[in-house]
């Protein structure tokens, strides 16, 4: 009975979520998200900075922000230069257009503007605009507050010449003025290196001195601080895969050196030290141990293991000790992969077993205990796929050669990590199930579902199986759950397209005076 009044609960307030969830009304837009990494509220905001901001300016400026997946082999300027072209941004009388374009897999950028803005972006560069804070957050995907961060820049720059020049002479005079400008500027030039001439005789070489000094004395604090750790055993020196120099070049390199906190500690050391031979001095080893015994499947085989963080650092400490090499490794991940077979067999037989007497009546609703023989077989199914993932992520063969637990231990456990599998598919399998019964019953949402996009649907469904409950929904509310969700994704759909809907209606402008490019 309590179910049930939970399941009402969610029913009436599902119900009035699709009656009362709001419908927008798009306007104009200055914002074209073709690679669909801005928030409504972004789109909202750069909307708001041009229509508030941008446009009380003299001449009324117009700027627009467009995002694009990838550049398709074209240049950031080409691509700047044919969004002017088609879509005219700014007005005609000035050429005041302006176009922040962000190219997200390339991981580059471009302010592109009219030529009537030439005088004041044209010295600018891209640190001007977006400073290493910003790209700090494209770099950590925070693609919202970066392009933000941006928009407000480029007008606190608009505004700024406004204030001490005047964008209306700008307009008009705005060659003259540059060229006034550059003039100044060359003659600031001039005087500027007759002097840095006659003073780079004499600091020339404390320059360079210094700077040598630097790297140098970074160089010789790395080897000293290795030397006094004493973490490279003598049989990696001897190695010949192994560049002593070379690896003290890669540990002096600013990054590592930071990393690995300048390498105060021997337990810093050691980590730097695991890291070069994973990632330069192993590789080598195996491409030479290819050349010596070509062995394709068994190369893959170790380098498949090296990917396990526990293989891998399992190998690197067997490897520093001496104890262990490729050949030896090769042949005991070919063992382990031999015993394992056995495990994963058993494992998958009494998967079955545990099944047939497995008690699903405490997960489910009671009138959906007909659908039991079908959640098992699918609970099954989901447990065999992750049996067989665990299995390429080698996660068993890592628990047997690391000594986590020894083979007969992992047999007698096998239950255990039986009802570990069910566990972790359990709400996905009936959530499949019950999702199909609801398709069953209403084949217009299942073509509704069907006919998002695959990336689309998917967080369409993840969304929807994230809110399920298969103890308090029945098949209604699974069925308004999900109409819930294609609701949901038919708005986030509509507001990521508004950008291209609405995107245009610009004032005329041409002629783009250039662009200032960058990349993070």
């Amino acid at each position: 009975m309590k179910k049930r009044v939970v399941g009402s609960s969610i029913l009436v307030v599902i119900v009035m979520f699709v009656l009362l969830v709001p419908q927008k009304v798009f306007g104009q837009s200055f914002v074209k998200d073709n690679a669909g990494v801005l928030s409504a509220e972004t789109i909202a905001k750069i909307n708001q900075l041009n229509q508030e901001r941008f446009q009380t300016l003299p001449g009324s400026p117009e700027y627009a922000v467009v995002t694009l997946k990838n550049l398709d082999g074209q240049t950031i300027e080409t691509v700047t230069n044919q969004l002017f072209d088609e879509y005219s941004f700014g007005q005609s009388a000035y050429n005041n257009g302006l176009v922040f374009v962000f190219a997200i897999e390339d991981r580059e950028f471009r302010l592109g503007y009219g030529d009537g803005l030439t005088y004041i972006f044209s010295d600018l560069s891209d640190d001007d605009l977006i400073d290493e804070d910003t790209k700090d957050l494209l770099r950590d995907e925070d693609y919202d507050q970066a392009v933000l961060n941006a928009s407000d820049r480029v007008y606190e720059e608009m505004k700024t010449a406004d204030e001490t020049v005047g964008l209306n002479k700008i307009y008009a005079d705005g060659q003259q003025l540059l060229a006034e400008k550059k003039a100044r500027e060359a003659a600031e030039s001039k005087k500027f290196w007759l002097l840095f001439w006659q003073l780079v005789s004499s600091v020339s070489a404390l320059i360079i001195a210094a700077i040598s000094g630097v790297i140098g004395w970074r160089k010789r604090q790395t080897k000293k601080s290795f030397q006094a750790a004493n973490v490279i055993p003598p049989h990696i020196h001897s190695d010949p895969a192994f560049d002593e120099k070379a690896f003290y070049r890669w540990a002096s390199k600013r990054r590592n050196y930071q990393t690995f906190n300048h390498y105060i500690v021997a337990g810093e050391c050691l980590k730097a030290l695991k890291m070069y031979l994973l990632s330069e001095v192993i590789p080598r080893q195996l491409a030479e141990f290819e050349r010596i015994s070509p062995q394709p499947a068994r190369n893959q085989m170790i380098q498949q293991a090296l990917k396990n963080p526990q293989l891998a650092d399992q190998f690197v400490q067997e490897y520093m000790k001496d104890h262990k090499n490729l050949k030896i490794f090769g042949q005991e991940l070919a063992q382990g992969h031999d015993t394992l077979r056995t495990y994963e067999t058993q494992l998958q037989r009494q998967l079955k077993e545990q099944l047939r007497d497995y008690d699903l009546t405490g997960d489910i609703l009671a009138e959906n205990a007909y659908l039991i023989p079908q959640y098992k077989k699918e609970i099954q199914q989901l447990a065999e796929e992750e049996i067989q993932r665990r299995s390429l992520n080698n996660d068993y063969l890592a628990m047997l050669l690391t000594k986590e637990k020894t083979y007969p231990e992992m047999v007698q456990t096998s239950s255990q990590e039986i009802a570990s599998l069910i566990d972790s598919v359990k709400t996905d399998a009936l959530f499949t199930i019950d999702l199909h019964e609801v398709y069953k019953n209403h084949p217009d949402l299942q073509k509704q579902v069907g006919d998002f996009s695959g990336e689309d649907r998917s967080e369409l469904l993840n969304n929807a199986r994230r809110e399920y409950n298969p103890t308090t929904m029945d098949q209604s509310l699974v069925y308004l759950l999900l109409i819930n969700h294609v609701t949901r994704q038919e708005q986030v759909i509509a507001e990521s397209k508004s950008s291209d809907s609405d995107f245009g209606g610009f004032g005329g402008g041409s002629s783009s005076g250039g662009g200032i490019s960058g990349s993070w």
